[in-house]
């Protein structure tokens, strides 16, 4: 049974890559025009990791800023949970690469921890758990490197996504609180990525004469029906947990997916758009790190204020859902 102790979150970070790709640069990569992206996303541009970047490099920026805000030196950690679908190596695991960084080896536990786009819930969730017995501090991350994961053919995927990281910490405060979460999965092979290791050598498994399950792949119409379904489901029983009412939402976070789940989640709360964050137009679809970056970009835009009800809402392939309801 978890302490009563009140656990929040302390501080936030987060960081993007300099390149930007925008719906001009696409249309000289793939069949496609700037004006059909926009309709069917809202996306008009989206970030692009450098060749010397990858997750860990973006996570360990956004980190250092999220401990910076909170107060925290890293020495104070005891947990570093890293959301990411795309992570540099199949291990170790990124999360002890950014425990590494910040020059706390051997003094913090430090995990992977892989839920699509949702896995920043998860994340937050697992990293509240664990800190609430004791006190302690965590730093929570979600980090994508996806256009490393891109077919830049498939023009239904690569003008989708985009890399970034996002990151906080949580812990004991005295203003500020976790009030309810969950998170929720059910398989759906809609959304896929087999992997991006290359087993051609192996003597076990057949010769492959392509490499396109490397690559992300997904059925637009399915996923986009689910990740509605997803943010309407997850709206009344994160308010029914916490005995609260739409009309207790100040701010509402969902994943930037697509500018229309954005659209209809807003409608179902019964909440006005200038009352959800919407920055899908400047990055894409961030994964994991979409959650994170946009509650650190609303916190820096002062659109959250103290005492604020939020919820952070997401979803992602597996297919996973979850959300989070806080008091700022």
């Amino acid at each position: 049974m978890l302490s009563q102790k009140q656990i929040g979150i302390l501080g936030t970070g987060a960081y993007v890559p300099e390149a930007v790709l925008t719906n001009q640069d696409l249309e000289k990569l793939v069949a496609t025009s700037a004006e059909w992206i926009v309709e069917r996303s809202g996306i008009h541009e989206r970030r692009i990791a450098a060749p010397e970047e990858d997750t860990v490099t973006m996570a360990v920026l956004a980190s250092r800023q999220a401990l910076a805000d909170a107060g925290i030196e890293a020495e104070q950690l005891s947990y570093i949970v890293l959301a990411t679908n795309t992570p540099p190596h199949f291990f170790p695991a990124g999360a002890i690469q950014v425990q590494e960084e910040l020059g706390i080896g051997g003094k913090a536990a430090a995990f992977d921890l892989q839920a699509g786009c949702c896995g920043f819930n998860y994340a937050l969730y697992v990293g509240e758990r664990l800190v609430a017995p004791e006190g302690a501090y965590a730093l929570v991350i979600g980090s994508d490197t996806n256009s490393r994961f891109t077919d830049w053919t498939d023009r239904a995927t690569c003008m989708l996504f985009g890399d970034g990281a996002g990151a906080v910490v949580v812990g004991p405060g005295s203003r500020g609180r976790i009030i309810k979460s969950f998170i929720a999965s059910k398989l759906n092979m809609n959304l896929v990525c087999e992997t991006e290791f290359n087993n051609e050598v192996s003597p076990f498994l057949p010769i492959q004469t392509h490499t396109e399950r490397h690559f992300l792949r997904m059925d637009g119409r399915d996923i986009f029906k689910f990740a509605v379904n997803a943010v309407k489901e997850s709206i009344p029983r994160i308010l029914e947990m916490a005995g609260m009412t739409r009309e207790d939402i100040d701010y509402l976070i969902i994943h930037q997916g697509n500018y229309r789940i954005l659209e209809s989640g807003a409608r179902f709360a019964r909440v006005p758009m200038d009352k959800v964050f919407v920055n899908i137009h400047r990055y894409g679809n961030t994964s994991a790190a979409s959650v994170p970056l946009a509650l650190h970009e609303a916190l820096a835009e002062g659109k959250i204020k103290p005492g604020d009800k939020v919820v952070l809402i997401s979803f992602g392939a597996g297919a996973t859902w979850g959300a989070t309801l806080l008091e700022w």
